[in-house]
């Protein structure tokens, strides 16, 4: 196949609708999900109320993050953050990075669905759990389906419903804390119970890993920008617009939420913004808050979705695994075929997680909370090493740079890895994986790592000596650059 015919063939492109409402919808749509209404309990659990310092350095390493990957978008804005690791580390980092960012994503749909199912099951007990996380599961993958400009228009609306639900929250928070209207609640009882370090100053950090779950989603932004209308702006402002945004709804809704609920009572068993609202009598609005918590679920496994199955329509089309995932609907441009795959991968999850809570669900989900931090990783490392080969010529055409470079990728790289490493010191008994007991939370991170290996031996052994249509894609997309560095250069002429 020819470059130009790539370019025409429409089994293998994507639609370009998404601007940026639709990114700001999936990025915060991702983010704001059970990794921040539900497990904010273990976080507390974890650090108590020092859980706000360790939102606040999970903030700043957002932000670092975040604006490396804007450096890479506005160089590459039809590429993918997999792409950039590519380039910059070699094929074996960029499959790595795409596909253990395919596997966070289904086992965070298989989480969120049977948060959703558990959810709705204690308020109609007839109803199974897993019968729940199939519907939505199987109703989110029609969705995706049959579009990505209704898929980006429906994320719009469930992602307002969730952030207006957050901030009437805040609100009340903010009423409860100046005693107007709402029992009263000041901020002195935040550390009234211990202190504010009362699990002392190193579960700051050890709180890291789940608090970072909770701003994963950010980046998949990147990974819709091929089908955005206009990357080369869009991108890089939705990236911004979205942090923000989920930085002030974190840290406003936790000092509301820590000032109104003792830290001692936050669990998982059931959203601790619920069980603050109904600490101020607000059953009604509890109520609400729950069904806003469910429809938080259902909007981060259709986020979800459409980014894992991106994720793995690229690793296809770039050789790493069979052409047919790489293939489109002609007419409506969705990756069927990977979109189908990715959501039975995600409902057999959710079916182990469910079925096998005390061992499946504990390697579900660190498995997830490993994918999304590596991906963080290889986006930190991407952008100085990217810069470092491509020389001063590639810098010097960039029309966004990371700010208080190199210190912003050094500091982010650093903090990622001490947020993995600050897993084995969470305390508590700790995992057993066969003979060996894996202490506090590190079973995110042998598991991870184990699963990186395994795989790594894959694209060794078998993706890089079995599939050669990943060259055909690689022609085209130097071709698409080229085309694009030329435009570029002709609108700075002008």
């Amino acid at each position: 196949m020819t470059v130009n015919a790539a370019k025409e063939d429409p089994k293998a492109q994507l639609r370009h609708a998404l601007r940026v409402r639709h990114l700001v919808a999936l990025s915060i749509g991702g983010a704001i999900a059970s990794g921040f209404l539900l497990f904010v309990g273990q976080a507390v659990a974890i650090a108590g109320p020092a859980v706000l310092i360790s939102y606040v350095i999970g903030g700043v390493i957002t932000v670092a993050v975040m604006a490396c990957l804007a450096e890479l978008c506005v160089a590459r804005p039809r590429a993918s953050f997999a792409t950039y690791a590519r380039e910059a580390m070699g094929p074996l980092a960029g499959f790595l990075t795409g596909w253990n960012y395919w596997l966070a994503w289904v086992m965070g749909i298989a989480t969120e669905s049977v948060a959703a199912g558990t959810y709705l099951h204690s308020q109609y007990t007839g109803i199974p759990v897993w019968l729940t996380a199939f519907v939505i599961i199987a109703f989110e993958m029609t969705i995706n389906i049959i579009g990505v400009l209704l898929m980006g228009n429906y994320e719009t609306l469930l992602t307002s419903i969730k952030a207006i639900g957050l901030v009437v929250f805040i609100v009340i928070g903010a009423l409860a804390i100046s005693g107007v209207g709402v029992p009263h609640h000041s901020l002195a009882s935040i550390s009234s119970h211990g202190g504010f370090f009362p699990k002392g100053g190193g579960a700051v950090f050890a709180a890291l890993l789940t608090v970072l779950f909770a701003y994963t989603g950010i980046e998949m932004i990147s990974v819709a920008a091929e089908e955005c209308a206009n990357p080369d702006r869009d991108v890089p402002r939705s990236i911004f617009l979205s942090t923000g945004g989920v930085l002030a709804i974190f840290l406003l809704g936790l000092v509301a939420l820590l000032a109104v609920l003792h830290w001692t009572s936050a669990t998982t068993s059931s959203s601790p913004f619920v069980d603050a609202l109904r600490v101020l009598h607000l059953g009604a609005f509890a109520s609400i808050l729950n069904w806003i918590v469910i429809i938080a679920s259902v909007s981060a496994v259709d986020g979800g979705l459409y980014t894992a199955s991106r994720m793995l329509f690229a690793q296809s089309r770039e050789g790493n695994f069979p052409r047919i995932f790489a293939t489109t609907n002609p007419t409506r441009r969705t990756p069927t075929v990977a979109t189908v795959v990715t959501a039975a991968c995600a409902f057999v999850g959710a079916l182990l997680a469910f079925y096998f809570p005390s061992s499946a669900y504990v390697f579900v989900a660190s498995l997830s909370a490993f994918g999304f931090l590596f991906a963080w990783l290889m986006i930190s490392l991407s952008q100085p090493i990217l810069r470092m080969r491509l020389g001063r010529a590639f810098t010097d055409k960039l029309r966004w740079k990371t700010p208080l470079y190199p210190l912003t990728p050094i500091f982010a790289v650093v903090m990622v890895l001490v947020a993995l490493g600050g897993q084995f010191f969470t305390g508590g008994a700790g995992t057993k994986l066969g003979p060996i007991r894996v202490p506090g939370g590190g079973i995110a991170v042998v598991v991870g790592v184990i699963w990186t290996l395994l795989w790594s031996a894959y694209y060794l052994l078998y993706a890089k000596r079995h599939f050669a249509h990943g060259d055909e894609w690689r022609l085209q997309e130097q071709e698409l650059h080229r085309q694009f560095e030329a435009d570029r250069a002709a609108e700075v002429a002008e």
